[in-house]
């Protein structure tokens, strides 16, 4: 017995797995094994190249170092490599369990969603007296989508109604297309539909704040249902009336299961844990003072001032963090500035951390990605960050896997959580935290961690790529990385030289500023992810909008873009500040962001015959960029 076990998730569903956790924690303890768990962000709504990145973290584990695997194939955004990594496990000899998708001759432990579902459907139709049905599946091939609309269609029928093939809708279990989905309904002028019953919580939700931006209540004009009894569910006003299907005892038996299979005990290779309606709010039921979703709200906003601590330390976090790594030098500067980093800033992970990369890649910064990362997750990965109870260490690696977590001590249970740092399709390296189920949760905000850490390596590798290259490929990469604009730094180089060219040929320049309105507002209410989205947004508008050789677009702060044009005229000015303005209203009329947005842009033409510096013609432009700004805050007040 190696005494660990291996359990391939995906990070988009961390309610269910904190769930699952307490049932597989509960027989940790029985048996004394540590849990690895390898976690993607793979979704239907990510390019295949990032799917195929993060997707690679499953690569990494190497199963002959485990008793078992336990795979969340319905949850894996990705039925092939659902079946594909238990089909391996079962070639290779190793036991494997797989979770909420049969597979065959792969022992299964399911969510018997029918039961919550048929549940859900029946209290709709006989206590609120509902017949006209929009389901809002999942993905359009997933087992769990058809399953639910197969229930939705047998319990109607047995009512004597139908679920119309026109209001079947599939969401891909993201937001974004239920937002879509809720515009085209208001706006067919059909009128709404009795209920939306959604295949997961956060469809629902998507649905519901989409319901109230258009001026809509509920239970009053229609009824919205989800599937999964996640957290937000409940603290949101109406509360969702949803199913949950008890991912603890999931857990629990499918540890047990996995166990059995590793003992040689005979068993049932297959069982089945019922789900169960929750009643909420947004149905009509449970709405009363005294309701535990009153509470539960209650309890929320007596935390929120923590919560936005956590939100301000996050960020503040993250700056440092990509300071430490940008001042750095080269690879053995960054590996030292981290480590101090990490150890300075150790009580905000309550844990454990390691940070592994693959030195090569930092080091040869010339090498192509295909070049340097063909291996994947094969390579002699380094150990850039290794913090153990708050300080510097080795202690806790593998020295012939060069992978934490490999050292199990007797009598003592840990949960490692294996996340993927990837450059498109390509892997360069992983993070690891160990213990505390903190970090799935929203305080933590590990997506965005990711994200930024990925961010900032990507840049640190820019860097020592500049210093390698002569004037000419420098020119090639002053681009930021998360807009594809020019960053601050190439004003001098590129754009300066724009305004004195046209000086030289008695022409104006244009000096255009331009500045998202509320972006503050976005990133507080729903997260940094919509607030970058709206940047991109912008920086596409802009990209798209300059067509010509003789125009840049640069992001100069972090919500603020320059765009300079040489040889150019007002009307050009005007069709220009026009395009970019009809771009970002197409971004809000698709309900791509949760709110829509909008930019304040000042510019000037600058004088061939003045002296003003090409810095004066920007302040300019930035103070009247700023009072276009000012007369859009009067207009629209907070």
């Amino acid at each position: 017995m190696k005494h660990r076990i291996a359990i391939y998730s995906n990070g988009y569903n961390g309610t269910i797995t904190l769930k699952a956790i307490e049932g597989i924690r509960k027989y940790a303890a029985i048996k004394d094994f540590d849990i690895h768990f390898y976690i993607s962000f793979a979704a239907n709504n990510r390019t295949s190249e990032i799917n195929a990145g993060q997707l690679n973290i499953y690569n990494l584990a190497r199963l002959e170092e485990y008793d078992g695997l336990i795979v969340f194939s319905n949850l894996l955004n990705n039925i092939p490599t659902a079946e594909r990594l238990c089909m391996e496990a079962k070639e290779k000899g190793v036991p494997v369990v797989s979770i909420g998708m049969k597979l065959e001759g792969i022992p299964y432990v399911g969510n018997n969603n029918e039961e919550g579902m048929r549940q859900l459907v029946e209290h709709l139709i006989s206590e609120h007296g509902v017949k006209d049905i929009v389901y809002i599946g999942g993905a359009k091939d997933h087992v769990d989508t058809a399953d639910r609309a197969r229930v939705i269609r047998e319990v109607l029928a047995a009512h004597g109604l139908e679920l119309k093939e026109e209001n079947i809708y599939y969401g891909d279990w993201i937001n974004e297309k239920p937002i879509e989905f809720t515009d085209s309904i208001i706006e067919s002028g059909k009128g709404l539909p009795d209920a939306f019953v959604c295949a997961n919580d956060i469809m629902a939700l998507a649905v519901a704040g989409r319901l109230l931006e258009r001026g809509y209540s509920f239970p009053g004009d229609t009824i919205v249902t989800g599937f999964d009894n996640i957290d937000e569910s409940g603290i949101s006003y109406p509360a969702l009336t949803t199913v949950d299907q008890d991912y603890e005892t999931i857990g629990y038996k499918s540890c047990e299961l996995l166990y059995d299979m590793i003992g040689g005990k005979k068993t049932d290779l297959c069982s089945s844990v019922a789900s169960r309606l929750v009643l909420g709010e947004s149905c009509g039921c449970n709405d009363r003072p005294d309701s535990r979703y009153n509470i539960s709200r209650r309890e929320y906003c007596r935390g929120i001032h923590k919560k936005n601590q956590q939100a301000s330390f996050f960020n503040r976090f993250m700056r440092s963090e990509r300071n430490a790594i940008l001042e750095s030098a080269d690879y053995d500067d960054m590996k030292k500035n981290l480590r101090a980093f990490y150890v300075s800033n150790n009580d905000y992970f309550r844990g454990n951390v390691y940070l592994m990369l693959n030195r090569y890649y930092f080091e040869d910064a010339s090498a192509e990605e295909s070049e340097a990362l063909s291996e994947c997750y094969e390579a002699d990965f380094d150990t850039t960050v290794a913090v153990l109870n708050g300080k510097d260490t080795e202690e806790g690696i593998d020295s012939r896997l060069r992978m934490p977590g490999f050292i199990k001590k007797e009598g003592e249970q840990h949960i490692y959580f294996f996340y993927p740092l990837q450059n498109k399709q390509y892997n360069y390296g992983y993070v690891v935290f160990v213990d505390g189920t903190y970090i799935i949760q929203e305080d933590f905000r590990v997506y965005e961690y990711l994200e930024k850490m990925e961010q900032t390596l990507m840049q640190f590798r820019i860097n020592l790529r500049l210093e390698m290259v002569n004037k000419e490929l420098r020119f090639l990469y002053d681009k930021d990385p998360m807009t594809g604009l020019y960053n601050r730094f190439c004003f001098v180089s590129h754009a300066v030289p724009l305004v004195e060219e046209s000086k030289e040929h008695s022409k104006s320049a244009l000096i255009m500023f331009a500045d998202i309105n509320d972006l503050k507002k976005i990133n507080d209410r729903y997260g940094h992810v919509f607030g970058d989205r709206a940047i991109t947004a912008v920086s596409e508008a802009i990209k798209e909008s300059i067509s010509s050789n003789n125009a840049i677009g640069i992001r100069y702060g972090g919500d603020e873009f320059l765009v300079i044009a040489a040889n150019a005229t007002k009307k050009y000015a005007e069709e220009l500040r026009r395009s970019i303005v009809s771009h970002i209203e197409r971004e809000n009329r698709l309900g791509i962001n949760p709110v829509k947005f909008s930019v304040s842009i000042g510019y000037v033409l600058t004088d061939p015959a003045s002296d003003k510096s090409v810095s004066d013609y920007v302040n300019e432009a930035d103070k009247l960029m700023y009072k276009i700004k000012n007369e859009y805050h009067k207009s629209n007040p907070s």
